[in-house]
């Protein structure tokens, strides 16, 4: 399997999801609002995207055979460094 196909796969994975749920930014910015509701302290949408990410974790830890938790983690990390506002080498 080429690493650059399972990027694509990720890419597609985030424009299928996004058609359905909608921007990044938005949906995790709700998810982090009704969060701190629920825990009666501030969430991030930054951590938000780390809690996803660390589910996808564990459910590759249970099995790591699970394809789609891989994927989903990809793109969950890949949320963590848009929402953590990190530029890259070429924006600083």
């Amino acid at each position: 399997m080429d690493p650059r196909d399972i990027f694509d796969e990720a890419k597609d994975l985030i424009g299928e999801r996004g058609a359905m749920y909608g921007g990044i930014e938005k949906n995790f910015e709700r998810a982090a609002a009704i969060s701190s509701l629920k825990l009666n302290r501030y969430i991030s949408p930054y951590d938000v995207a780390i809690i996803l990410e660390s589910v996808k974790d564990a459910r590759r830890a249970s099995d790591p055979l699970h394809y789609d938790s891989h994927i989903d983690g990809i793109n969950y990390r890949a949320f963590a460094l848009i929402l953590s506002g990190a530029k890259n080498r070429s924006e600083k």
